[in-house]
């Protein structure tokens, strides 16, 4: 899997860069501690021989000679007193035959050098075949005879470093010992922390193949306040709305294969009728005829508002503003339908505040009294014989606030956020007779917050309904 995958090379990158770390340090720690003792060593014995020389300048007798020996011992050395001619006047008797060999050859190698040495010291440091030891420090300085000023004799020193070397060898075994230690910690705590962070995203991508697949029920219950937690509830959230999506478009396709299906099957049934008779009566066929271009409307309709729903959901519909009087355009549309109220005999009022007269609005007339007719419609629709209709207009916080009150059956409380839905009353009292296409309030709602303004409803069973819609006296420009 993904995750498993990912968790092997974040382990593997982190513990390559220990391993690089690690080996750094070690490498610096041993340059640095091998150059400072070597350092420490070569300023120490410079000074003792130079000290020691001073010595032998003044006298050289057995007292100075065992001065010097019991000053080297204690500093883990020796020295070879040598004449003029560089041959060995005095020297430890443990000196092995070994070490006079390399010791003779240096100074044949080195003669030149020491002839001309004044009164410092030359310092070498000598190898051994110890790779990770440090060199030992040789130094041989002239004893000048304080008569003539010239060389009677040389000494020699030679500075064992194994005790240094010893410790250093010993903290860089001390840092090895650590860095492997802190590795395996490293090691362990990452594929630790991996584990727990690839857990969570191994199920997520599981969900989203699950997702991918269709299924859209899936829950995943990942906590936290982190990243992985975050995106995790992102998926789930984006799944609801898949999901919403899903049932929403299943009713959609529900819903209008409904309304479409029953005046297609008026149409074909009176069609057919009318094809498979023998004999033309005029009254029934008229009757017939009125039928089919009645159920030919519903479906004109049906289409028209389908249409228009979905560019205003998009965002096709570019609004044509204009500055109305709200009060004259108020009364137009209420005069216009004065006819719908008297065939129903429903009692009608107008009421206008006195702010709103001769107020403007800068609204599109034309979608807005297409909006405010679908909510007319809708309330003579579900107002019985001798009910009431009133439609106010009062001004309200920079703008007009238009209410359509009536007398009707009510909606019940929990259906009140689901009639802006397309269709919904599809799952209400849906009859052959009713010509709404259930699209009419989603298309108030769309062309009101288009138009910047607010549409909500109050509303009792069996006391009536009551829409709000407010308008903003202008448009915001963006």
């Amino acid at each position: 899997m993904f995750p498993k995958k990912l968790a092997t090379k974040i382990t593997a990158m982190v513990v390559m860069i220990l391993l690089i770390l690690v080996v750094t340090l070690i490498g610096g720690a041993n340059w640095i501690t091998k150059t400072y003792y070597q350092e420490h060593v070569t300023r120490e014995i410079e000074s003792r021989a130079v000290a020691h020389a001073e010595l032998l300048q003044e006298t050289a007798d057995d007292a100075a000679m065992n001065y010097i020996e019991e000053v080297e011992a204690g500093k883990h050395s020796f020295f070879i007193l040598l004449d003029e001619d560089l041959a060995v006047q005095r020297m430890p008797d443990d000196i092995s035959d070994d070490f006079l060999v390399i010791f003779f050859e240096w100074l044949n190698d080195n003669q030149e050098t020491i002839g001309n040495l004044d009164n410092e010291p030359f310092i070498d440091h000598v190898e051994t075949y110890m790779i990770t030891h440090i060199p030992h420090v040789w130094a041989i300085i002239p004893v000048n005879d304080p008569y003539t000023g010239t060389a009677s004799s040389y000494l020699f020193l030679d500075q064992d470093t194994g005790e240094l070397n010893e410790a250093r060898v010993q903290l860089l075994l001390l840092l090895v010992v650590m860095s492997i230690f802190i590795i395996l910690i490293s090691f362990f705590l990452t594929r630790y922390l991996t584990s727990r962070v690839s857990k969570p995203l191994n199920d997520i991508s599981e969900m989203t193949e699950k997702i991918a697949e269709g299924d859209l029920d899936i829950k995943l219950n990942i906590g936290g306040e982190d990243e992985v937690g975050h995106l995790a509830d992102s998926i789930q959230s984006m799944t609801g709305q898949l999901k919403t999506y899903r049932d929403s478009r299943r009713h959609f396709i529900s819903h209008i294969s409904h309304d479409l299906r029953t005046p297609i099957t008026y149409i074909k049934g009176y069609s057919a009728v009318m094809k498979e008779s023998t004999e033309i009566n005029q009254e029934e066929w008229k009757e017939h005829i009125s039928v089919i271009y009645h159920e030919a409307n519903r479906m004109e309709r049906l289409v028209s508002d389908l249409f228009l729903l979905t560019k205003l959901e998009e965002g096709k519909i570019n609004l044509i503003l204009e500055e109305v009087p709200a009060d004259e355009w108020l009364e137009q549309i209420y005069r216009r339908r004065v006819l719908l109220f008297d065939q129903k005999s429903i009692s009608h009022e107008l009421n206008i505040s006195e702010e709103c007269k001769g107020a403007f609005l800068t609204i599109d007339p034309a979608r807005m009294e297409q909006a405010l007719v679908n909510i007319l419609e809708n309330s003579i629709r579900y107002t019985p014989k001798g009910g009431k209709i009133t439609i106010s207009l009062s001004g309200e916080k920079g703008g007009c606030l238009l209410s359509i009150k009536d007398t009707g059956q009510g909606i019940d409380e929990e259906d009140i956020d689901h009639i802006w839905e397309r269709f919904y009353k599809a799952d209400k009292s849906r009859t052959q007779n009713d010509s709404g296409t259930g699209l009419g309030l989603a298309i108030v709602k769309e062309i009101t917050e288009l138009h910047g303004g607010k549409v909500w409803v109050k509303s009792k069973p069996g006391e009536g309904t009551e829409f709000f819609i407010w308008l903003p006296d202008e448009q915001d420009p963006s």
